[in-house]
């Protein structure tokens, strides 16, 4: 390598230093700056997409493929957020079941089925289409699982009756059960957990015209919690739907 090499090389690496010294370029972007590769403006974008990716990492644990992409606008982080919230709440509580939480504990719970009929009593046995209810009788009384529109708490029959209103229209023309699932109100996953993450005041009506009005505190796969006013807990089954609304 001649002198003039020598001291074009030794010019290049002066000049990178002290790009990045003076603007704070790490060493990479710096040279390829005054290698005319990029411009300093080109840069310092550069840079600040950078940082901005190391800060949704950190702010918002993405991963750095996802973080990238929201920092150069091709994703948008709240739709992102929110995916992720979806995905945490159905972790946690899609499996959920009161039938299966309640035959384990034992407790007892009320049933509101479809012909009016509220029946009260402990789980005793569960199979796929089916459980057996301890009413204090001889016998335990045997209900389809899609008889029943909602479950409550014994404690709160009166603050569920109170709280209940009517669709007259649905009431008039009541529904009988559903069998197949593609015959049901369709409510998707994502609007449901769009009502839970928006705390959004709802109005939920069932196959019989039952109302009522809430907000939904947690979502599985075949039920949710509904929040009346006063504080009480509902548990709707999604195939008893006839209708969900915001207020």
């Amino acid at each position: 390598m001649g002198r003039e090499q020598t001291k074009q090389n030794q010019d290049f690496w002066t000049r990178v230093a002290e790009l990045e010294r003076t603007t704070g370029v790490p060493r990479r972007l710096a040279q390829q700056v005054i290698a005319g590769q990029l411009s300093l403006n080109e840069a310092l974008q550069k840079l600040a997409q950078q940082d901005r990716v190391e800060s949704l990492m950190r702010k918002h644990e993405l991963s750095r493929a996802l973080a990238t992409q929201v920092a150069m606008g091709h994703a948008d982080l709240e739709l992102v957020l929110r995916k992720a919230r979806m995905r945490a709440h159905k972790e946690a509580h899609y499996a959920r079941s009161l039938l299966d939480e309640a035959a384990a504990d034992g407790r007892k719970v009320v049933f509101a089925l479809h012909g009016g009929r509220l029946v009260e009593g402990a789980i005793t046995a569960i199979d796929r289409y089916e459980f057996s209810l301890d009413v204090g009788q001889d016998e335990p009384e045997v209900v389809h699982k899609l008889a029943v529109k909602y479950a409550l708490d014994p404690k709160d029959i009166k603050r569920v009756r109170r709280a209940t209103r009517f669709e007259k229209d649905v009431k008039d023309n009541p529904r009988d059960p559903i069998v197949r699932p593609q015959d049901r109100y369709t409510c998707s996953d994502r609007r449901l957990f769009g009502y839970v993450d928006g705390e959004t005041a709802v109005r939920v009506v069932s196959l019989e015209g039952e109302r009522f009005q809430g907000t939904i505190q947690v979502m599985s796969r075949y039920e949710f919690i509904l929040k009346l006013k006063g504080g009480v807990l509902l548990t709707v089954f999604r195939h008893a739907l006839a209708d969900l609304s915001e207020v």
